[in-house]
């Protein structure tokens, strides 16, 4: 082919543009040849067009106002009191051109009206002019605006609570009555933020706002013009799942769930003394899993940054502790090797520290000796700590990392204590307990520094004499001077309770004996009760149909449901009598009002990892109703404590129809330890998504 192109190129060289037009068919012949084969330029057609300019016309509205200005410049249109002004408010524009709209002092943008998508709202606007003239109204409203509630239609009752800067007003709703105009009503400037908070009466369900962007919870948005909106309660049947939540039927397990762990594939693992361990992944499947490597009961655990769970400790014949060391692999499903700690320890706790190391406290030893010395895991061991503190019975002593990085012991020791891990290795005291006795109560980090501590009762130096208490305390770590304080008191006394933190923040507590002594069966509680961290309110929920008492579980699952199995093989129960069972609780959040299953969100994706100090973005259809978000990390529970959880809270910005990125991302391993997290999304109905699995880490 080359020769021929020459051959063409050697014909036509030297003959002028007029010959060639006008030469004979031969040539026309090698041209046409020669522009297929060669130079296709020559023969495609021209793809440009021409900018088409337009006229865009600046409409104003309104009562208030503003400037309307472009990029590229053009339009530089004032709004004065809805109408607009000039200079210059009309203009001829070609191609691509974004509107920005700035009120004037005590004035507010009430968004775009144009008939173009690309242009609504109250964002930048933006307008191909190569299409069409165009006509954009911008609107702009004069404050200060009064948000007024009315009551509806539902005839209910509850609390709305309007808030604007520190003003706060309360509007009360009895029967579809409000309680008076001044408290319904609150005056915003321009622009103000204004939330509006409502809480049900017990038995009634809010209804939902009719303001956009916002379901059955607080509701928040700047004051751009005057409205009024409906607050509306609805009377709820007592015994609604919208109330009191779900109990799925009871499922026999093959062994006493005494230990339970959360994975990050999905399952759960479980293992009871007696019998093997399992996977469990749907209400009736379970997997067997090769021989456990020793006897891990009473062991203590806690995942490694890359999701391995680190088992430590576990019990001879004469309940003396252990000194082995597993880890099992959620990806293969199988057990490791890990090194022996200097003592043995019979009830530890394991805490994963902001460094990725895990740290063993308290426990028996071999000697049936309560453990003093702290071990920290290295690579390939263990590492003692030079600081001494002996906590008393061995009875998982609840503890957790602060964030100032130190790890605090909250009980069961009075008063509770600060451990300097990365320092002086030494304990320190730290404030007293309101409450001194709370032995084999529970304790849970709802917030990042902020704890809540349940239930529980005397130890054994008085043999577990008298009931135990329904107490419940908090304590906020980083506070300047952090002190325990009392919260509200639970319907029913507990001792071997289960407190487990749900998908949007709140903790459900259940299970445990109200009965004297370490674990009467006659007192044992059936009923949920479900504590609001915003209110410190508790409210009874639906009970379970078994027992769970001593070495009973429960942790919460991707789905937002709740796993609660086991109770006795110990304390009293034999292993015949134990409970061979699990129920699965689905928390209110996940009921509309009227009982049906809500809509929940969805997360279309997740990165697998994140990454301290680095936004993410989080894909989901549902982006513009998405209000918060929720890290929890998964659970690993035994003997009334979840040595796992915690929860880190999420704050989004809506970057895209589909997309949100974290305004907030955990700041270090003191606020969130490094390892495996569930990432569950709540609109603004309160209900949360089904979570993803992601690892949390530097």
């Amino acid at each position: 082919m080359s020769g021929w192109k020459e051959k063409i190129r050697s014909s036509i060289r030297g003959i002028s543009p007029v010959a060639l037009l006008t030469s004979g068919s031969l040539i026309a012949g090698l041209l046409i040849l020669y522009a297929c084969q060669d130079n296709p330029e020559l023969t495609a057609p021209s793809t440009a067009s021409a900018a088409v300019a337009h006229t865009l016309t600046i409409i104003g509205s309104g009562t208030g106002t503003g400037t309307v200005t472009s990029v590229p410049s053009g339009i530089n249109c004032r709004i004065s009191l809805g109408t607009a002004a000039g200079p210059v408010c009309s203009k001829s524009i070609s191609g691509t051109v974004t509107l920005k709209a700035v009120p004037a002092a005590g004035h507010a943008f009430a968004g775009w009206t144009s008939g173009v998508t690309s242009c609504t709202g109250t964002e930048g606007c933006q307008l191909n002019m190569n299409e069409a003239n165009r006509n954009v109204t911008a609107k702009f409203n004069k404050g200060p605006f009064n948000i007024k509630l009315s009551s509806g239609t539902g005839g209910g009752s509850g609390k709305v609570k309007l808030q604007v800067g520190t003003l706060i007003k309360t509007c009360t709703i009895t029967n579809g009555v409000l309680s008076s105009v001044a408290q319904c009503s609150i005056s915003a400037a321009a622009n103000k933020l204004v939330t509006l908070t409502p809480t049900p009466a017990t038995n009634y369900a809010f209804n939902g706002w009719k303001i956009a962007g916002c379901g059955t919870a607080k509701c928040q948005f700047p004051a751009i013009q005057s409205l009024t909106t409906p607050a509306t309660f609805s009377r709820i049947s007592p015994g609604s799942p919208a109330l009191v939540g779900k109990w799925d039927a009871p499922v026999t397990t093959p062994v006493v769930v005494v230990h339970a762990h959360q994975l990050s594939t999905g399952k759960v693992l479980l293992w009871g003394d007696t019998g093997g361990a399992y996977l469990w992944g749907a209400p009736s499947s379970f997997t067997a899993l090769p021989a456990k490597p020793f006897r891990l009961y009473c062991s203590g655990h806690g995942f490694f940054p890359d999701g391995r769970l680190l088992i430590a400790g576990g019990t001879d014949s004469r309940t003396g502790g252990l000194r082995y060391g597993t880890v099992f692999n959620p990806s293969t499903a199988s057990w490791g090797g890990f090194g022996e700690m200097a003592q043995g320890r019979y009830y530890p706790t394991i805490t994963t520290l902001p460094n990725g190391s895990l740290l063993a406290v308290s426990g028996q030893d071999t000697n049936l000796v309560t453990v003093s010395h702290p071990e920290v895991s290295t690579p390939t061991g263990w590492r003692r700590l030079s600081g001494s503190l002996d906590v008393g019975a061995p009875f998982y002593p609840p503890q957790f990392v602060a964030p100032d990085g130190r790890v605090f012991l909250a009980g069961f020791v009075q008063p509770s204590r600060w451990l300097d891990v990365s320092g002086t290795e030494e304990w320190s005291d730290g404030p007293a307990r309101i409450v001194k006795d709370r032995v084999m109560g529970s304790a849970v980090m709802y917030e990042p520094g902020k704890i809540l501590y349940v239930g529980g009762g005397s130890g054994v130096d008085v043999k577990y004499a008298g009931t135990p208490t329904a107490t419940a305390e908090i304590i906020d770590l980083t506070a300047a001077s952090p002190s325990w304080r009392l919260t509200a008191t639970m319907r029913h006394p507990r001792r071997q309770l289960n407190a487990t933190i749900l998908a949007d923040g709140s903790v459900l507590v259940t299970g445990g004996t109200s009965g004297p002594g370490f674990n009467d069966q006659a007192g044992a509680v059936h009923e949920a009760e479900l504590w609001n961290p915003q209110t410190g309110q508790w409210t009874p929920m639906a009970a379970e149909q078994k027992n769970r008492t001593y070495h009973s579980t429960a942790l919460l699952l991707a789905s937002g449901r709740v796993f609660s199995g086991g109770s006795g093989e110990g304390g009293g129960v034999s292993y015949a009598n134990a409970e061979f069972s699990l129920q699965l609780f689905s928390p209110p959040y996940l009921f509309n009002p009227d009982g049906t299953p809500a809509t929940r969100p969805a997360i279309s994706s997740a990165p697998a990892s994140i990454h301290y100090n680095q936004a993410f973005t989080v894909e989901t259809p549902n982006a513009s109703d998405i209000v918060r978000g929720n890290l929890i990390r998964t659970s690993s529970v035994t003997h009334a404590f979840n040595q796992s959880q915690l929860l880190y809270p999420l704050e989004f910005d809506v970057t895209g129809p589909t997309s949100l990125t974290v305004k907030n991302p955990p700041v270090s391993g003191a606020y969130a330890p490094p390892g495996p997290y569930m990432l569950f999304l709540i609109n603004s109905s309160g209900v949360p998504s089904p979570a993803k699995f992601v690892t949390v880490g530097p």
